[in-house]
């Protein structure tokens, strides 16, 4: 929560020269909602817990010296099918989703939590093919070095390649969209 908070703050002060006053504080409320619920909670849940059952033997692999790792082919094979399964089903297909659905319940004009997942997915589908590009481009490389770290580093590792992200992700789809106006 802190870390989402705190790099959406950063871009906007740093980024964007914000000064303390002009924060968008709607804004970083969707980045403390979605660090809190989705991240500090789902994301630990099925990247620790869940995985662990698809993943059997992710913490000995994960555990194994450098040189054991070289040498363990299944584990690697196992290592592989979790960036693979980061990468192309949970980044994509529930993490997204759940991010612009946080940020309609934060910034869209509704109360209506129907209305929250059918405009934050109508936002998801739009952006898909842009937020995939720059999600594959960091995840993809930075999984196969979390995802190969002894299991003590691997969260903090992912903590901090995460703040980065998120204050990209701050950058790129943080403020509030403007509807266009329509042309008569």
């Amino acid at each position: 929560t802190a870390k989402t908070g705190g790099a959406d703050i950063l871009t906007q002060t740093t980024v964007e020269g914000k000064g303390f006053r002009e924060i968008d504080w709607k804004r970083n409320v969707v980045f403390l909602v979605f660090g809190a619920a989705y991240l500090g909670g789902f994301q630990y849940w099925i990247q620790v817990n869940m995985f662990r059952k698809w993943f059997p033997g992710m913490d000995r692999f994960a555990n194994s010296t450098m040189a054991q790792k070289l040498k363990d082919g299944p584990g690697m094979l196992s290592a592989a099918k979790q960036v693979c399964f980061d990468v192309f089903v949970h980044l994509p297909f529930m993490y997204f989703p759940v991010f612009y659905s946080v940020k309609e319940s934060v910034q869209g004009s509704s109360w209506n939590p129907v209305d929250w997942v059918k405009d934050g997915c109508t936002k998801y589908y739009n952006n898909f093919a842009k937020d995939f590009q720059v999600m594959f481009t960091l995840w993809a490389p930075a999984d196969v070095v979390l995802f190969s770290l002894p299991m003590w580093l691997r969260m903090p590792g992912r903590h901090m390649v995460s703040f980065g992200w998120t204050a990209y992700l701050s950058f790129l789809r943080g403020g509030a969209q403007v509807e266009a106006p329509k042309k008569d």
